[in-house]
């Protein structure tokens, strides 16, 4: 099937954002390896040239570091990840093909180079020259790669233009005996990258604003639109299910009774007054409440898969809408463009907790670690809103102590999410923040809801014994389209069940077809941000449980608990 109509793509970048190398910031003049070529390094005439808010870009935090005694920050114990940069790609464009967003790039010294003795050649995964380490980075590392003091171990590619890669490389310290040439090799990489990004953010200032989201808006849509366009079914034309059936086949009716209503302890299903004053939502009878849509019946795979599949999906999502009150919308607005509210977590992405931390990562050697801000009055609102919307779907509280802990997750551009889990079993330094047996309730804020309401869409798939064929990221069991302000639910004990991802919704044309005569799949991208706001059940000692992973260097990241960028978009 071809893929939709799209935009055309500048750069690819890893979600389609850019990726702050770790010499960006170099002074025009600054030239590489390929002069002699015809390069002069100058990015002025290069309309593809990286542009990143600087916050938190081109740091070397894969592990946490340690203080002098005279302040200096030292390098960790063996290794560190740098954002270097391989420049040339222009002259090896029959090798730089193969290479995507996450391949590797091995790295390799070039001492005869006639053009820089201190050369460090770059080569794709069939180890077919692409290019070289940026000249200003190739002069610091050379030298220790030559006296076998540091290795750069392969790097993974997070952005590509026309000319240049941005790899995160770890470079690993070989010989105990020269760690002071490992700390000086720390120090001034930090150093000049320190220096660079101060002159950018007082050029740029820390702002998100329009100017910034259009920047990277085209590669983002047309990565997401091709996605899109793997779809193999209308999605939008499938019905939902009920939010609740009864064991004799009807539908349960909304909303709950008063009986039930006074067993919860709870206001009339009617009292706009009590719902807004303890929780900012409206009164429950103005909800619409939803299952989620049955996609089972669309994919090719066999009648036990899915049974198994419905076992595990039935009654545990769900989707409400018209539920926060005006008020509290609006409060999360000005909450969410407070000065200085966003942390950036990466690619298009900031992030912000308040009451306990957050482990972001599916992976050992991935996670980054987000700590918690206190909470506000408003915050401590959303709590109460998403613990009783929890309650009101199943007719049961949330695990004690209940949700305590928000995390407010913004995209500028890109549907943001595949496939995840929020705990993972054998993932022990993102599980310990939580309590186990974790819910998840999540609110999703639209900037522009008139133009992106239903955009995208919330999928769910349990994790075993579910191979339908196909190779398509829309081959799911159940999915919820998102409009603003609506709340998506998934029930306590899914999570180690089953993963579930956020996409653009996949658009079917009605009159187009392509050269095998089915129909044109596309998608229609976002004209503005997005923010998750989901709700977390946190240990009350959670910072705490935190500390030996912190010690031991398990978060290559950790971001907060303040934020450091002001969201500035009409």
């Amino acid at each position: 099937m071809s893929s939709g109509k799209n935009s055309s793509k500048k750069r690819k970048s890893f979600g389609g954002f850019g990726f702050l190398t770790a010499l960006e910031f170099m002074d025009k003049d600054d030239t590489s390896n390929e002069a002699a070529a015809g390069n002069n390094g100058d990015d002025d005439n290069d309309t593809n040239t990286r542009k990143q808010h600087p916050v938190d870009a081109a740091k070397h935090t894969a592990h946490p570091n340690s203080t002098s005694s005279d302040g200096q920050v030292l390098a960790p114990e063996t290794s560190f990840t740098s954002n270097l940069t391989v420049r040339g790609l222009q002259f090896y464009k029959e090798n730089v093909q193969s290479i995507d967003i996450e391949s590797t790039i091995i790295l390799q010294r070039q001492p005869d180079n006639e053009h820089d003795e201190n050369a460090v050649a770059a080569y794709n995964e069939e180890h077919q020259h692409v290019g070289h380490l940026a000249k200003e980075q190739a002069a610091i590392l050379a030298s220790l790669m030559d006296e076998n003091i540091i290795k750069l171990e392969n790097g993974l590619v997070k952005e590509q233009t026309e000319t240049t890669l941005a790899i995160e490389v770890n470079v690993a310290l070989l010989n105990e005996d020269k760690r002071n040439d490992f700390e000086t090799l720390y120090q001034r990489i930090s150093a000049l990258t320190d220096n660079k990004t101060k002159k950018y953010v007082k050029k740029r200032g820390s702002i998100i604003d329009e100017a910034a989201v259009e920047e990277y808006a085209s590669g983002i849509t047309k990565q997401d639109s091709e996605t899109a366009a793997t779809c193999t079914f209308d999605i939008c034309q499938e019905p939902s299910l009920p939010w609740k059936t009864n064991e004799d086949g009807s539908t349960a009716s909304w909303p709950p009774s008063p009986a039930v209503l006074e067993k919860m302890c709870v206001g009339n299903a009617c009292d706009e007054v009590w719902w807004e004053e303890n929780a900012g939502l409206k009164p429950p009878s103005q909800w619409n409440v939803e299952g989620a849509i049955d996609l089972l019946p669309n994919l090719s795979m066999s009648r036990d898969q899915k049974a198994r599949a419905r076992d595990v999906l039935d009654d545990a999502v769900h989707g409400v809408t018209n539920v926060w009150s005006d008020e509290t919308l609006e409060g999360m607005r000005n909450l969410m463009h407070s000065e200085n509210f966003w942390s950036h977590r990466g690619a298009d992405a900031f992030i912000r907790s308040f009451g306990g931390p957050y482990v972001l990562g599916q992976q050992e050697g991935k996670l980054k670690l987000i700590k918690g801000s206190s909470h506000t009055p408003l915050t401590e609102k959303i709590c109460r809103g998403h613990n009783l919307v929890y309650e009101m779907i199943h007719h049961e509280k949330p695990p004690e102590p209940g949700f305590n802990t928000i995390i407010f997750g913004l995209n500028l551009r890109r549907s943001g999410f595949h496939y995840h889990q929020d705990t993972i079993a054998s993932l022990k330094p993102k599980n310990e923040p939580m309590i186990r047996n974790q819910p998840v309730v999540t609110t999703v804020y639209y900037q522009r809801p008139e133009v992106d309401n239903g955009k995208e869409l919330v999928l769910w798939k349990p994790l075993l014994n579910f191979k339908p064929k196909g190779d398509s990221l829309y081959l799911a069991a159940r999915g919820i389209r998102t409009t603003h302000g609506m709340i998506h639910i998934q029930r306590a004990g899914l999570q180690g069940h089953a993963q579930h991802g956020i996409f653009h919704t996949p658009l079917f044309s009605k009159d187009e077809k392509d050269d095998d005569d089915e129909p044109i799949v596309s998608s229609d991208p976002r004209r503005g941000y997005r923010v998750a706001i989901t709700a977390r059940i946190t240990y009350p000692d959670s910072e705490k449980r935190l500390e030996p992973f912190i010690k031991n260097s398990h978060y290559q990241k950790i971001i907060g608990p303040n934020g450091l960028s002001s969201l500035r978009l009409a």
